[in-house]
């Protein structure tokens, strides 16, 4: 299967980039009913001690201040959402002298796992180190944005697309959704001159990513993988007519469990497409936005990490392969650092057992081997590794 032409596809490789931002930020908070209590329906809150405060002690950037969206429920589970009172993303939302907001001041904005969520979302002063973490969707960029936040009161600008990691180099406020980013990005957030810049960057073998980009966005017209119709290769989404219908979670979740190799058929015709968008992610997308060649030095695999000393930024490199060692690599840059668990887990959404199953059996075709171990992550990252798919690989 020959590589697609730049003319062909170019609408279909935009809109990899434009929404493979994996939506990974909406699922540490969509994981919340799995990680915190059980609410008493019967319970009804009262007035706690403490909840106001001076709000002079309640930073917010200037930037920050208007409350433009109203609170979006359907971004969160149940649970979480009706304990809100405000929209979360953005504290220009919440009570300056309520110390409990966004939640109402009850013993509930006491609990532990809110006060955690709180951190996260809470505005803070900026120090002079300047922290980006720009990378293509499902490395596990949303776990070590959530972490720093919440842990070390740093918020890091968390960037998928050229244009965003851009305007943050520039000083500007990254336009990156809030469902993305998980806070209220403030611009006092964004490189100024005199900062230190630092940047964090994640590859991930395409042999374990693409199937999990492919569930991940199963469902979004926006993107290749869930362009209609299905079954055939398809360069943008064509909307169903009569008696035609688009793919459902029970229809995936059915498929998984009586059919999966529907879904590896449908996955396998749009692999191409999605591969070619990220085949020179590095020296086209990453070194375009930045200006910095993280490629000239070599990816030494026994210390599992790389850092990149440029002329105006230093850029670590991890791989997701190794990710249990990420607190310490991590750590030895930014002290007190734990990768924070529970965000963005495949076996806590709704499509685990379709994607368990679909990964047990699929094989992947000639040309899809080729067209992996050819891209710029394979080659650069993965190539000295004797586990590498590519390793051994007949094409």
């Amino acid at each position: 299967m020959a590589i697609l032409s730049c003319s062909r596809s170019h609408k279909a490789v935009l809109a990899v980039f434009m929404s493979s931002i994996s939506f990974s930020t909406f699922a540490m908070w969509q994981t919340t009913r799995a990680l915190a209590p059980a609410a008493h329906a019967d319970a009804k809150p009262g007035p706690r001690p403490g909840c106001a405060r001076d709000p002079a002690e309640f930073y917010l950037p200037d930037d920050l201040k208007t409350c433009k969206q109203p609170r979006k429920v359907d971004w969160f589970n149940d649970f979480l959402a009706k304990n809100l009172v405000s929209n979360p993303l953005e504290p220009g939302c919440w009570q300056a002298n309520n110390s409990c907001a966004p939640f109402p001041c009850s013993k509930l904005c006491e609990m532990e796992r809110y006060q955690y969520l709180r951190k996260i979302w809470s505005a803070e002063k900026p120090g002079k180190k300047k922290v980006m973490a720009f990378q293509y969707g499902k490395v596990a960029s949303s776990a070590i944005v959530e972490g720093m936040k919440a842990q070390l009161g740093i918020a890091v600008a968390h960037a998928h697309l050229p244009e965003h990691a851009r305007q943050w180099m520039d000083g500007e406020r990254p336009q990156i959704p809030l469902q993305v980013q998980g806070f209220a990005f403030s611009q006092e957030w964004s490189l100024k001159p005199g900062d230190e810049c630092f940047i964090i960057t994640a590859t991930r073998s395409h042999f374990s990513r693409d199937p999990s980009e492919y569930f991940e966005n199963i469902l979004l017209p926006e993107h290749p993988y869930g362009y209609h119709p299905r079954g055939v290769r398809r360069y943008n989404d064509t909307p169903p007519v009569g008696t035609d219908k688009r793919w459902t979670e029970a229809k995936i979740t059915e498929l998984g469990k009586s059919n999966v190799a529907i879904l590896q058929e449908d996955f396998q015709i749009q692999h191409e497409i999605v591969i070619q968008a990220y085949s020179k992610w590095y020296s086209e997308v990453f070194f375009g936005a930045t200006g910095i060649n993280i490629l000239k030095q070599n990816f030494d695999r026994h210390k599992k990490h790389m850092l990149v000393r440029a002329e105006t930024c230093q850029v670590l490199v991890l791989r997701f392969e190794d990710i249990s060692e990420w607190s310490n690599i991590i750590g030895k840059y930014f002290p007190g650092f734990q990768m924070p668990k529970g965000a963005n887990r495949a076996e806590l959404k709704w499509y685990a057992d379709a994607y368990r199953n679909f990964k047990s059996t699929l094989e992947y075709r000639p040309e899809e081997l080729k067209a992996m171990c050819e891209t710029e992550t394979e080659t650069h990252f993965y190539a000295d590794d004797p586990s590498s798919e590519c390793a051994d690989a007949d094409f």
